[in-house]
């Protein structure tokens, strides 16, 4: 009687720790599932020349867009860097690309009225990113956040119906990279599409 007690209790330990180790396996495979399947698309940035001078990958995580730009053969210095709400790049001034990507600028101003905040307080579009810093070698990496914007559908979609691009400036704060050339100056541009 005290055997099968004990081979009982063994028996049920065994299914209880095979049970747990078969959650275990489908979960990490959910998970590197989830994780190859992650929305991505990237795109080439050319000059006014057309010559190739960065790619920028844009990857959807829980957090918003994830933005990975690499620049080379740039201007020394720091550089604007702001996604524009067209995807099209015609030199040689890239105005095409249209204004600064926000979609959800119209929801802010309705919440700022809503709150009772007045129009000195400064919007930032949600397609801009941090200043990209240029070194003595002409190359500059950047990575950044967009936690308003997404891969996947609806207006606040990089990957809208036309696409979007990533326009890159002559320089920042007022200082050009570039001699004789306002620092806004569109000097790059790139289209992102799916």
């Amino acid at each position: 009687m005290k055997f099968q007690n004990f081979l009982s209790r063994l028996t049920s330990q065994f299914v209880a720790l095979l049970s747990c180790s078969a959650i275990t396996m489908l979960a990490t495979t959910t998970v590197a599932i989830a994780q190859t399947t992650q929305i991505k698309t990237s795109s080439r940035i050319f000059n006014v020349k057309g010559e190739l001078v960065g790619t920028a990958t844009f990857t959807q995580t829980p957090l918003g867009v994830k933005v990975d730009l690499n620049v080379q053969n740039l201007a020394q210095g720091e550089h604007m860097v702001h996604l524009h709400e067209k995807g099209k790049c015609d030199a040689p001034d890239f105005k095409t690309s249209g204004n600064h990507f926000d979609p959800l600028d119209g929801e802010t101003e309705v919440s700022n009225h809503l709150h009772n905040k007045h129009e000195d307080v400064k919007h930032k579009p949600a397609g801009d990113l941090p200043n990209i810093i240029v070194n003595l070698d002409r190359k500059g990496t950047l990575t950044a956040l967009l936690p308003k914007l997404t891969l996947g559908s609806g207006k606040n979609s990089l990957l809208r119906q036309g696409g979007t691009s990533i326009i890159i400036h002559a320089g920042a704060n007022g200082k050009s990279t570039i001699p004789n050339v306002d620092y806004k100056t569109r000097i790059a541009c790139g289209i992102i599409k799916p």
